[in-house]
């Protein structure tokens, strides 16, 4: 049986499976009135786009993706992105936030709409979790927090009978990655007013690097960044600890992963378990899920 894990995030979309760890920006837009222009282009129900990498080239023609309502209609293209690159799956695994429930039908049916797989939602944060117990002990309970790009997502779990139990599960909205981002703009000083008027996107970028080049001179943000990013943490493990209450109170490990695991890390988290390549732990585990669904 081959199983695909699919996990689509506001900011990149990464697929798992056995021979294939990749991973794509998620952006669509419809293909540029030139047929010169060499892009790859996705065909759902009659319609082209383009996915990923190549909608620098379409900027112009670019579908905007910024709730899970948009997540969830154009599923499909990325799926189908997917979908040509490696072949059928027999089962596809994916999720959505802990407080979009509602959406799982829908979103079921749009990704049966171009594909004859099986498909399985689960929560966000249970890919994550199978992920790290399927290599590490990490007791009877944990809090797993999922640290995306515009989002958070944190479930409280505990084990019974060898069998994992959600227990609580939130979604921070706009506390993702691009918080600190934000936050580094606001304590940039009046000098770099340029940088200040700069896109979210764009100040993403230079936010990753911790430097930037203008007029070939090259200024180290680093002290910027590192303030931005204690203060952050600060912010969301306050925030974090308010939401779930008790579930977050004496549990065995906090698990911390998505894009964001990569700036806040272990220097923040102490004994907090951080997996390899955090990024992938969502989809790695949404494999796991479906071996294991098959095997059971």
């Amino acid at each position: 049986m081959r199983v695909l894990g699919l996990d689509i995030g506001f900011g990149h979309t990464k697929c798992f499976s056995e021979g294939i760890k990749f991973k794509f920006p998620t952006q669509l837009a419809y293909p540029p009135d030139d047929p010169n222009m060499e892009v790859e282009k996705v065909n759902v129900g009659g319609r082209e786009y383009v996915v990923g990498r190549d909608t620098k080239y379409a900027s112009s023609y670019r579908i905007e993706i910024p709730t899970v309502i948009e997540l969830v209609q154009y599923a499909p293209v990325f799926l189908k992105y997917v979908l040509d690159k490696f072949g059928k799956f027999d089962l596809v695994v994916t999720g959505l936030p802990p407080n979009a429930k509602s959406h799982v039908p829908t979103l079921n049916s749009n990704l049966k709409s171009v594909t004859d797989a099986e498909v399985m939602i689960i929560p966000q944060g249970v890919g994550i979790l199978y992920d790290v117990a399927s290599t590490t002990d990490i007791g009877d309970d944990a809090v797993i927090i999922d640290i995306g790009y515009n989002t958070v997502d944190c479930i409280a779990v505990e084990k019974s009978d060898d069998v994992w139990k959600k227990k609580r599960g939130i979604t921070l909205e706009n506390f993702g990655i691009m918080k600190a981002v934000e936050m580094m703009r606001e304590i940039l000083p009046e000098k770099y007013g340029l940088l200040k008027n700069w896109s979210a996107s764009r100040l993403l970028e230079t936010f990753e690097k911790g430097a930037v080049s203008i007029d070939g001179e090259k200024i180290d943000l680093g002290a910027y960044k590192n303030e931005a990013i204690q203060r952050y943490v600060e912010i969301l493990l306050s925030k974090t600890k308010q939401e779930l209450k008790d579930s977050f109170r004496d549990v065995a490990t906090v698990v911390v992963a998505g894009g964001g695991a990569y700036y806040v890390g272990k220097k923040y988290f102490g004994q907090g378990v951080i997996p390899e390549e955090p990024e992938f732990s969502q989809a790695r585990g949404y494999y796991v899920v479906g071996i294991q669904s098959n095997n059971g």
